[in-house]
């Protein structure tokens, strides 16, 4: 693959620049001299790298912080390219940096929130996937090993926090544009806008962006017999393109002295097109026996507005009262024509797929400082629904439905909780406090049979930090989370494949309990040079309650997968993190960085009182590598692994 680097930053300066000149003329009792702010972007990248630092250690738990230097300064254009280089991030799929996973578990256990709210998506798994945000809309990333009673319950192996630009105020202009070229597959690049202003009692940002990525896929596979001889093969061609719309204003408004309001609508929109070509070879491998072609467009729209009103009491004081209210929609078109040997089209078939989202969360927070202690209280409502339908039509025949994916969810939720934070001392900080979450999901099926099931869960936390004499902190955490169903293993229906092991038929269980999981977290932060460079391990541990996992068994003589509560589990780990500037030795631009992860899983089975590893899960997760920010290029040259 070949890029080209980002383009936007010199832009942004100018535009920077321009923005404080516009206010100064305005009117501005600032001093006129800019030039402070726009600092060589060498040392910028080093501030952000030591502001992220200095954000996880202010934190009353466990985090990790990459802020938006640090994202832009790769030319990286979707979000999840530059996650990959944080502590325990890893994606499904070779090439794909869609959905999130840490610590080496499925990304059913990791939670993704942008701008501390989540955001309904197509994908089933109640995750966002973070490939349809640019990295440079986004102020920092923060990811959260150990949670807090007043974050929602998932995200057992942690938290993906996502705060997007428009969070912050203060007065700026930037402009950026990145291009780049993929071989085989074409250009790609993407362009951002922001303008931040106050005018009287109003502050707002007006951003946005546009945005092509390209994925490329292809791979080819030979069969041979057990004596070594050729079998045929296929040959796989799978190039998608991705163009994107992104627009996420915010507003504030200063209504007095003791409120504010505050009002976020949002726009996102992804246009996905794939090419798919496979070609079926016979024995000898060189001979084609059929060839498939299928064109594929899928169109991702969310819209959104969220508004807050915010009431301060006391300096001491302040209660916040907010409604979120989304609407997804999620069409997918797929034409797939398939030729004989010479070429000739001997079946067309014609699927659509649609999912229609929608979600209300009106919400109630209540903040009080007194005497060192930071207490909160809050309360929240969502009513969420999901609908999904499908279509097949092949040689103008009109085919049956796809049983799994013609479904309805209703998920109703009343959540509370209480937290406390304060410090035992100048050195120690306890943060602790309880979490109750009340769920009703209501599904029906295929053939309209619905099915209604509640569950609730009491989910305590503490998080306790103490910083030894020097740059040393040790952090600990424990406490209870959750692991919601995939919204799609509860429809009971039945989607037909061969009905034996090796191609099972596949169904939904509506009778699944979420999993239960209480964790443990014990780490070390070694800091040095002011904050620049870093040593970090910690220790994990996870014990799961009512594991969910895909179990096949022989209904009515078909074998038949479906999700099933298969016992309790267990997860250990260890994470390792480092960044090493070398301005110790006259390099100040050149800087050593790495993180591992290593991960032990055991399931036991209720059914059969056997242990094995948790399905599709890896032994280790890992990045290490080396930049070299080069000031007169305004570019950083890495090489990572």
């Amino acid at each position: 693959m070949r890029t080209f680097g980002k383009l936007g930053l010199s832009v942004g300066l100018l535009a920077l620049y321009g923005a404080d000149s516009w206010a100064q003329q305005a009117g501005s009792s600032t001093s006129p001299t800019v030039l402070p702010t726009v600092t060589v972007e060498g040392e910028a990248i080093n501030t952000a790298a030591q502001r992220a630092i200095e954000d996880k250690r202010a934190a009353p738990n466990a985090i990790t912080v990459i802020e938006a230097e640090q994202l832009n300064q790769f030319g990286d254009q979707p979000l999840g390219d530059a996650l990959r280089r944080l502590p325990g991030v890893s994606f499904p799929g070779g090439n794909r940096a869609r959905d999130v996973q840490l610590r080496g578990v499925g990304v059913e256990y990791s939670q993704v929130l942008v701008n501390g709210r989540a955001l309904i998506d197509g994908n089933s798994k109640r995750s966002v996937q973070v490939d349809r945000i640019p990295s440079s809309m986004v102020e920092r990333v923060e990811i959260i090993r150990a949670p807090l009673a007043s974050m929602d319950g998932q995200g057992s192996a942690g938290t993906v926090n996502i705060i997007l630009k428009n969070q912050n105020f203060t007065s700026r202009g930037e402009v950026g544009a990145g291009v780049g070229y993929q071989d085989e597959n074409g250009p790609l690049g993407d362009a951002t806008f922001l303008q931040a202003f106050e005018a009287g009692p109003l502050r707002a940002v007006l951003s946005g962006g546009v945005q092509r990525q390209r994925r490329n896929e292809s791979k080819d596979t030979y069969n041979y017999t057990g004596a070594g001889a050729a079998n045929g093969g296929t040959l796989e061609k799978n190039e998608r393109r991705f163009d994107q719309i992104n627009l996420t204003p915010s507003f504030e408004l200063s209504a007095g002295d003791q409120d504010t309001l505050r009002f976020e609508p949002s726009y996102l929109r992804t246009r996905e097109l794939r090419d798919d070509v496979s070609t079926a070879l016979l024995a000898n491998q060189v001979t084609v026996n059929n060839r498939e072609v299928e064109k594929r467009t899928r169109e991702r729209e969310n819209y959104g507005l969220y508004g807050a009103w915010t009431h301060d009491f006391s300096t001491a004081t302040d209660l916040t009262l907010s409604l979120d209210y989304q609407q997804a929609t999620e069409d997918t078109l797929r034409r797939a024509v398939r030729y004989t040997a010479a070429g000739v089209p001997n079946r067309v078939r014609n699927r659509t797929e649609i999912i229609e989202l929608e979600r209300y969360n009106p919400a109630l927070v209540l903040g009080h400082k007194i005497d060192g202690h930071e207490l909160k209280v809050g309360s929240d409502y969502s009513f969420s629904t999901r609908d999904e339908d499908n279509s097949s039509v092949t040689n103008g025949v009109v085919d049956a439905a796809n049983q799994t994916r013609r479904y309805g969810i209703e998920e109703t939720r009343w959540n509370a909780f209480a937290q406390d934070s304060f410090r035992i001392t100048a050195n120690d900080r306890l943060t602790y406090g309880v979490r109750v979450e009340d769920t009703t999901t209501k599904t029906a099926d295929f053939f309209g049979v619905s099915r209604e099931r509640d569950n609730f869960f009491v989910l305590p936390s503490l998080n306790y930090v103490h910083s030894f004499a020097g740059d040393l902190d040790f952090r600990t955490g424990i406490a209870r989370t959750l692991r919601r169903p995939d919204l799609r293993e509860l429809s009971p229906s039945v989607a037909t494949a061969g009905g034996t092991a090796a191609s099972p038929d596949t169904g939904g269980n509506p009778d699944l309990e979420p999993e239960s999981i209480w964790g443990l977290d014990f780490g070390l932060d070694q800091y040095f040079w002011g904050n620049r460079g870093l040593v970090a391990g910690n220790i994990f541990a996870r014990h799961f309650t009512d594991k969910i996992e895909n179990i096949q068994a022989n209904e009515a003589g078909r074998i038949v997968s479906r999700g099933q509560n298969v016992g309790t589990g267990k997860m250990y780990g260890l994470e390792l993190e480092g960044r090493l500037p070398l301005g110790f030795v006259g390099m100040e631009n050149l800087t050593l960085w790495g993180n591992a992860t290593r991960v032990l899983t055991q399931v036991e089975a209720k059914a059969t009182g056997q242990s094995r590893r948790f399905l599709d899960q890896p032994d280790y997760v890992g990045n290490i590598g080396i930049d070299w920010f080069v000031p007169m290029l305004s570019t950083t040259f890495g090489a990572s692994r």
